[in-house]
């Protein structure tokens, strides 16, 4: 039943995304024409694709605190690829990610053609330049969400932020608003333990197999918390240990 279930979740996801995405290139194709800015257009579409998503994969999304408003520099907890789905229904934004997702077949594609910022956290200079594009894609129609945990966890504790991509902030003293994510599902019901059905770490599934446990679940229930105030700090590496701190203060580890 599980697999069944799985399949029928996934082939819904893949129809309804490519036919979202495929109006999304018309209009964006018209905005480029005109020269006009497709921020807003991207917004929409990355919100409505979220709705959508979240109603697939039956994910119940509860929200404490208040999502900053555009422009904002925020940093999160990171735990699973779906952790854009609550973060895209909440907030006007773009995202910085690691390289290797650029790489992923027609998902990078897609995820590159809707502003994602992508950065090789192993080259210096890539980071400055990347904290470059930072300064300049904060403004009053997006915010900036950024993963300082620098990859995925399995929810048992925040993993140790790093500092390179705060330098931005750091720099320019602009307040860090932050937020902490959390899954869990309905294992009383046979879904799988969100720690390996949601989260998405280590070399314990391949991306294909993981989507299809994911899926495999009856319901997803995901919490956001929001910062009640953002942070100001002008060194970045007491910034990432205060982020880092204030992040697990509001987070409750997954069992």
């Amino acid at each position: 039943m599980n697999s069944l279930r799985a399949f029928v979740k996934v082939s819904l996801l893949i129809v309804y995304t490519l036919l979202l995405y495929a109006v999304y290139c018309v209009v964006a194709g018209f905005l480029k024409i005109l020269r006009l800015s497709n921020e807003e257009w991207r917004n929409l579409f990355m919100n409505v694709w979220s709705v959508g998503v979240s109603h697939i994969l039956n994910i119940r999304i509860e929200v404490e605190g208040t999502p900053p408003a555009p422009p904002f520099f925020l940093v999160s907890n990171h735990l699973s690829y779906i952790d854009i789905v609550p973060l895209f229904l909440n907030l006007k934004c773009t995202f910085v990610a690691k390289k290797e997702v650029r790489n992923w077949p027609v998902l990078g594609f897609m995820v590159k053609s809707v502003g994602v910022y992508f950065v090789d956290r192993t080259k210096k200079r890539d980071v400055k330049r990347v904290n470059e594009l930072i300064s300049g894609g904060m403004n009053e129609k997006q915010g900036i969400v950024v993963f300082p945990e620098g990859t995925t966890s399995g929810g048992a504790d925040i993993l140790p932020f790093r500092p390179p991509l705060l330098q931005y902030s750091a720099s320019t003293n602009t307040p860090v608003h932050y937020c902490a994510i959390r899954y869990e599902t309905d294992e009383k019901h046979g879904d799988f333990p969100a720690k390996k059905s949601v989260c998405f770490y280590g070399a314990r599934d391949s991306f294909h197999k993981h989507v299809l446990k994911l899926a495999g679940n009856k319901r997803i229930y995901c919490k956001i918390t929001f910062c009640e105030s953002p942070l100001h700090e002008n060194d970045r590496k007491v910034l990432a240990r205060k982020l880092e701190d204030r992040v697990r203060s509001i987070f409750v580890p997954m069992s």
